[in-house]
Parts: C-alpha cells; structure tokens; sequence
C-alpha cells in the first residue's frame, strides 16, 4: 500500500516527469483546438483521440512497472497497432452510456449508484488491461476483482478519486471559471489518475504473474525505420546544401545530427555509404576523412582500413588527413596490408 507521500507523487508525476508534462501540453492544445476549431477541428480529433487514449495507457502501464513513460510518439495517433490500447474508449463509452441511461430512465440516484459501481470497478478494468494487454480479461468479473482483493484497502484511493475528480469538473463547469482552465484542471486530471492506478498496483507486481514484459512502446523494428527516415531527411537536406556548392552548411548539417543520433556509430557508417552512392564521389571521400579519423581515434583499425582502400577504389589521391597519417599507418601495419604501408 503507498504511503501518503507516494500518493502525492503519483499525482504530481505529470508535473515531474518533463516528457510526460510535454505531451500533457501537446496533448491539450491539440485538444483545445479540436474543440473549438470548428469543421478543422473534427479532423483533429480524429486524428489525437488514439493518440490520447494510447498515451494515457503508457502512463498507466509504465508506472505500474516502476518505469517512466517515453514522450509522445509519431505512432500513438495511428487507429492501428496495439489495438488493445484503445480499449480504453469503451471503458469510457460504457461510463457515459450507463450513466446517461440509468440518469433518464430512473432518475438521478440511479445515475449515481451506476457511476459510484463503474467508478470502483474501472480502475481494476484498466489494470488488468494495461497488465494483460487483454480487452476480453479486463471485462472478466474474476480479474476485476482479484486487482482489487490484491491491492486491499490501498484500492479504495482510486474509486474515491475518480468520483471527487468528477465533481470536482462538474462543479468547476457550473462556475465562473473559464472554459479553459476547466478543461486544463480536467486533462490533468485524468492523467493523474492514470499515474495513481499504476502506482497503486505496483506494489504487487502484477506484471510478473503474466509473460508480457514489453511496455507500450514502438517495437526496435519500428524505431529504427523511424531513425531511417530521420537520417534520410538529414542527408537529404544535406545533399542540398552540397549540390548549391554550400559544402560547409552541408557537412555542418549532417554533424548537428550526429551529435543528437541514438547510435551514432552506425550514424557515421550509413550516411558514408548513402554518400559514396552519389553520383559525384568527391564530397563522400571529405566526409570519409572525417569518419577515419573518427575510426582510428576508436581504435576500429580493421573498419578505417576498409574505408581508406574503398576510398582509394574510387579515387587513387584519396590519404588521411595529416594528422591521422601515424595511426592510418598503424592501422595498415595491424592488418598486414602491404600495399596501404607503402602509399602512407
């Protein structure tokens, strides 16, 4: 069970955690635009409902391991992959649907007793859900209440919170506060109680009990044909700079990446091979010379000898630069290239 302290910690976790707090933001403008944005605005919602939903899911499944959730990805606004993410929306349509129904058929205690009953046993839904990755196992009574008998008296925080949560919107509507701020204090909400139901459960450990490990992130396969894409672009941009004989802007451009890329090693690499696939080789062999450099001062003798003798395939006048002759030689010397010992 959390203490009090790590309750307030889970609450503001949103305000903690700055990519989370910066897809909060994105997240409410978009949302604030979608609303009041008229005929554009109906095509921004369908384009950022997935990506809401989803986003509170990764908060909810990355705090119930312990772990901080990653920004806001290009792959959460997509209505495919990870379907049961969005599972979520039914838990929200059942919410208004019942409460709506029960409210115009029998009246408003009704309409309480079903939000009080969906409030108790939504949060455990959610769990099971984020923990299973199973929209037919959160609907199960068995699951739901087991959460709930796991997690004990700790569990009676987030029913609790969720109905104050709502009157607290319902009474902050019928005041004099702006709309704005209304539906600022709202959206935090609701992610706060995302961060609270995963932090409620973690105590128990409920991912271990079930072979699911991987959180709801893009797969490697995934980020890397997005990195692909980004490097692309990069080069691209690059080639133009170079091709209007703005060589330095050029290389400067394909360096700021560089500096930024996840696996710059393979960064250097693969931009060397894009450019000695142009047509004119000579910007390729100065960007080789660099990444040489780079080679030798790592020690990768094997890989900087390739690159001198594909460079000198290309061009017979292609040499390190000056101050990499000593250890080009070294290099050549460990790998036993005769040849490459005589031109350095």
């Amino acid at each position: 069970m959390l203490s009090p302290t790590e309750l307030a910690r889970e609450f503001v976790y949103v305000l903690r955690n700055g990519s989370v707090l910066l897809s909060f933001a994105l997240l409410f403008l978009l949302l604030e635009f979608a609303i009041h944005g008229g005929i554009l605005g109906l095509v921004v919602v369908l384009m950022i409902l997935p990506a809401f939903f989803r986003y509170l899911m990764v908060i909810l499944e990355s705090r119930a391991r312990g772990d901080d959730p990653g920004p806001l990805q290009v792959d959460h606004i997509l209505w495919f992959g990870n379907a049961w993410s969005l599972f979520l929306i039914v838990h929200v349509a059942v919410v208004i649907y019942a409460t709506y129904i029960l409210g115009s058929l029998y009246g408003v205690a009704a309409m309480l007793a079903a939000t009080a009953v969906l409030a108790v046993a939504m949060p455990a839904s959610l769990a099971v859900l984020a923990i299973t990755r199973s929209p037919v196992e959160c609907m199960k009574p068995g699951s739901v209440g087991g959460v709930i008998n796991r997690c004990g008296a700790g569990y009676w925080v987030l029913p609790s919170y969720f109905l104050v949560a709502v009157y607290l919107c319902w009474f902050l509507s019928t005041g004099s506060l702006s709309g704005f701020f209304v539906e600022l204090i709202a959206l935090y909400l609701a992610f706060a109680f995302f961060a609270l139901i995963g932090g409620v459960v973690r105590p128990h450990e409920f991912y271990k009990e079930v072979g699911i490990q991987d959180p709801v992130e893009p797969d490697q396969e995934t980020v890397d044909e997005q990195l692909q894409k980004q490097r692309t672009a990069v080069l691209t941009h690059a080639y133009g700079f170079i091709s209007r004989d703005n060589r330095a802007g050029g290389f400067q451009h394909i360096r700021d990446w560089l500096q930024r890329d996840p696996s710059p090693d393979k960064a250097w690499q693969w931009f060397f091979d894009q450019m000695m696939r142009w047509e004119i080789k000579e910007p390729a062999l100065l960007f080789a010379q660099a990444y040489l450099g780079r080679l030798l001062q790592d020690g990768d003798y094997e890989a900087a000898v390739k690159v001198i003798v594909r460079c000198r395939y290309v061009s017979d006048a292609f040499l390190p630069r000056p101050e990499d002759r000593a250890l080009a030689l070294e290099a050549a010397e460990h790998c036993g290239n005769e040849e490459l010992i005589k031109i350095l």
